[in-house]
Parts: structure tokens; C-alpha cells; sequence
């Protein structure tokens, strides 16, 4: 498919930004899926393909609500769930195509990139022993709202993107923070609406403490549990995008 092209923001431009129109680059997944809480438009995603991009819908909607109330143009990005199995080129792989461990938003060619066997071992929990912080007795993935933290955190990427923010030699850990507040305030929005279940909100906590690393000294620390789980929950409790605005010093 072609890639959707997005209007120039200005730079300096506030932090409420918002995404427009989403596109799918990738052929369905064969998996089952069963939802276990979360409904987005009244019915259940019956593979984990399909919940990948009901959740990106959704995320893409508040985003647009947002943007559309700050009177910006409306910015878009692409989106790739990868096969299990498989593996899709990148303008951000150096070389290495994304394959099954891939969660990432890449700038250069404006697209997030999801393997569907990576968010599939999120929402059973099969991760835990691989990542940093559940590996160390941090938090834990399971649950389809864990698989929604992420898709949400990765998409707050693209909105940084859009901010002109990666231009500007921030630390990795100033970006991955805000980017978890951003998930959290979308998901703030989805509690207001009474679309969110028990058991959610603990879901993404839990996510977000198993994804913290301890490794401050690499430039590529993306914030200990405690941080990441702080910064979500921050998201959440003011339900305001501009408040992330904090994580950048």
C-alpha cells in the first residue's frame, strides 16, 4: 500500500498534538485471539492482528479529539503487524529487518512496527523471564490491556515525532517516560468513557514495571520499573497530555 503522507507542523507548536488517519500494512495474522476485557467498538477482535489495529484506532481517535481541539492539522502514520515468523524492513533496522521481538515507532519512515508474536507473548504473560523488570520480581504482562499500554506507548512516540522532538539530542529516558505518560492519558480517557474493565488498569501498571531496565549508565536506559510505572500513572491521574511535558526537564 502507499504510505500516508502527513501535513508539516510547525515547530514549536503545543504539546497537544493528535494523529489522523491509519492505515494497515500488513496481512492478517492466522492466531486466535480472545479479548479478555477491553471492547473497543462493541465487539471482540477475534486475532491478535485484529486487536492491534482496533486498539490503534482508538488511540488514533483521542489523538485526533485532541488535536482537533488544539486546531491543528491533522498529522498521520503507518502501522506494520508483523507476522510470526516473519520479518519486514525498516528505515530504522540498520540493517536488522523487524522480526519477532519488534515494538517500535520509527521516524524515518513514520510507521509503528508490532510483531504479532511479541504482543501475543505480552498478553499471555509467556515474556516475563525475558524482560527486564519481571525478570527482577517487577510487574508482569498479561492481559489484553498490557497489549494496549504498549501499542499506546509506541504511538505517544509518533506524537513526539510530530513535536519535532527527536531532533533535539533529549536523553532516551526523558522520551520513553513521556511517551508512557501519553499512554496513560489516553487510557484516562477510556476510563471516563466506562470502556475499561477490572483488572485494566493493573494490567498496564504491571506492564509498565516489567519493562523498566536498571541500566541508567546506557544511553539507551528507558527508566527503571518504578519510573515507568510513576509515568503512566501520571498520564493517567491527570488525563492531560500537556502534563507529560514534565519528563523532558
Amino acid at each position: 500500500m502507499t504510505a500516508l503522507i502527513r501535513p508539516t507542523l510547525l515547530a514549536g507548536a503545543a504539546l497537544l498534538l493528535a494523529f489522523g488517519a491509519w492505515q494497515h500494512l500488513g496481512p492478517d495474522s492466522a492466531d486466535a485471539y480472545e479479548s479478555r476485557d477491553l471492547v473497543l467498538d462493541g465487539s471482540e477482535p477475534q486475532t491478535m492482528d485484529q486487536f492491534l489495529t482496533a486498539v490503534t484506532g482508538d488511540v488514533d481517535k483521542y489523538w485526533t479529539d485532541v488535536f482537533a481541539d488544539a486546531g491543528l492539522p491533522e498529522p498521520r502514520v503507518g502501522y506494520s503487524w508483523i507476522p510470526a515468523g516473519q520479518s519486514v524492513a525498516s528505515a530504522c533496522d540498520d540493517g536488522t529487518a523487524m522480526g519477532d521481538s519488534a515494538a517500535a515507532y520509527c521516524p524515518g519512515d513514520d510507521t509503528i512496527y508490532i510483531s504479532q508474536k511479541f504482543a501475543s507473548d505480552i498478553y499471555s504473560g509467556a515474556l516475563d523471564q525475558a524482560l527486564p523488570g519481571s525478570s527482577q520480581g517487577y510487574g508482569g504482562t498479561i492481559g489484553d490491556f498490557a497489549v494496549a499500554y504498549i501499542v499506546a506507548h509506541e504511538y505517544g512516540h509518533q506524537i513526539q515525532d510530530e513535536l519535532g522532538l527527536f531532533g533535539r539530542g533529549l536523553p532516551t529516558v526523558q522520551l520513553e517516560l513521556q511517551a508512557d505518560c501519553y499512554a496513560g492519558a489516553w487510557a484516562k480517557s477510556a476510563d471516563q468513557e466506562n470502556r475499561l474493565e477490572d483488572g485494566d488498569l493493573q494490567e498496564a501498571l504491571g506492564a509498565a514495571l516489567a519493562v523498566g531496565d536498571f541500566d541508567a549508565g546506557n544511553p539507551g536506559h528507558h527508566g527503571t520499573p518504578e519510573q515507568r510505572e510513576q509515568a503512566w500513572y501520571g498520564g493517567f491521574e491527570s488525563g492531560d497530555p500537556a502534563s507529560c511535558g514534565s519528563y523532558l526537564g
